[in-house]
């Protein structure tokens, strides 16, 4: 006879299992922030999402909305571009180790799940 296996998949999805400190504390946090391959990551991504909002090439700089900002990495590519940005983040680790890198970006401790307070139209465009 053949065996049937039962395979539980835990949720893909962090904040399904539990509050973002068992995820992104202090420590996780600070080695995912000093990681070169996530820095570089972060920053392709980054340029790509921009490249993608097909924003105006008439030299003034955008408005953009950091959903999910973290410690600042992509931020820190969004200024090197010229924009301005806000960052949002439900990690409060995260955006303490912005603040200690003195991040040009605006950034507030928010679960998106809860929406957000900006009103429509804030934003030249998102990135996530």
């Amino acid at each position: 006879p053949g065996v049937v296996l039962h395979v539980t998949m835990a949720s893909g999805r962090p904040e399904h299992r539990g509050p973002p400190e068992l995820f992104y504390d202090e420590k996780e946090a600070r080695k995912y922030t000093q990681n070169s391959r996530m820095i570089e990551i972060q920053m392709q991504m980054t340029e790509r999402a921009t490249e993608l909002l097909a924003l105006p090439s008439d030299g003034m700089p955008s408005f953009l909305l950091d959903i999910g900002c973290g410690s600042g990495l992509s931020g820190e590519q969004l200024t090197a571009e010229g924009h301005y940005w806000v960052g949002v983040d439900i990690s409060e680790h995260m955006l303490a180790i912005a603040q200690e890198r003195e991040v040009e970006g605006d950034i507030f401790l928010c679960d998106i799940g809860q929406g957000l307070g900006f009103r429509p139209g804030s934003f030249d465009g998102a990135i996530r």
